[in-house]
């Protein structure tokens, strides 16, 4: 059994990955990822693969444990090249694994096409990839909930509670105010990043993933629908890095 674990910043994720086929995504917090949890559920692993943005111990642990158990274990890092995807930074470790392995996993799945990525979660980031493999760069912002917090943190007046359901509509109280524009802000960005990105060359396709990628999905559709946006394959795809951390199996 081969394991493909994700750390985030504050919930880890995996799948068991069997004859080329990915497992339904198991999730947990960060404070239940422990040695107890390996020997629960990793025992019967072969190889463990591990991308991680969070605090570096995480990986630490399952690497000591992983060498206890005789268990093979690679994390794996941001590169210059891999494959034919070439990263767009002078410094290629400085770019986010998740970022590097979210592109490794869209030129696997749809090669020899311009497609923009939108990985909507903690922060909200965008990466243009080119047909040839070459990384065009991109954005990042803070996400839909570090949007939200910031605006109550720095402001004293402004009180308002988390909505569930997106919407652009304007509020009629600060609660809708404030939440619909943190949706507005980042869709703003989304369609200025595909505009901007059309510019260099014809987008195939636009793939988005993260926690809040299938709404925003949702939302540029929408927007799409109205001849405001113009991409014909715009898609959401969950977990899109286990297909890039499969690339180092």
């Amino acid at each position: 059994m081969i394991l493909l674990i994700d750390i985030g910043n504050s919930r880890t994720k995996y799948v068991q990955l069997s004859n080329g086929e990915l497992s339904a995504t198991t999730q947990l917090n960060n404070n239940e990822f422990s040695v107890a949890y390996f020997a629960k559920y990793f025992s019967q692993a072969s190889r463990v693969i591990v991308a991680n943005v969070a605090k570096s111990a995480l990986s630490n642990d399952l690497a000591t444990w992983c060498e206890s158990q005789k268990i093979s274990f690679k994390q794996v890092h941001s590169e210059q090249k891999k494959n034919t995807l070439v990263s767009a930074y002078k410094e290629p470790t400085t770019l986010g694994i998740d970022r590097w392995l979210a592109l490794l996993a869209t030129i696997h799945l749809y090669p020899n096409e311009n497609v923009l990525i939108i990985d909507a979660g903690t922060a909200t980031t965008v990466d243009l990839l080119a047909a040839n493999g070459q990384h065009q760069g991109g954005w990042i912002l803070a996400g839909i909930n570090a949007l939200f917090n910031s605006i109550l943190s720095h402001s004293t007046l402004v009180h308002a509670k988390s909505k569930v359901t997106p919407s652009l509509a304007f509020g009629a109280n600060t609660t809708d105010n404030v939440n619909n524009a943190c949706w507005a802000a980042t869709l703003g960005m989304i369609e200025q990043a595909i505009e901007q990105a059309q510019q260099l060359s014809d987008i195939n396709r636009i793939v988005l993933t993260g926690g809040d990628g299938k709404a925003l999905t949702t939302l540029l559709l929408a927007q799409t629908a109205d001849n405001i946006t113009v991409v014909e394959n715009i898609q959401f795809i969950d977990n899109l890095i286990f297909f890039g951390l499969q690339e180092y199996v």
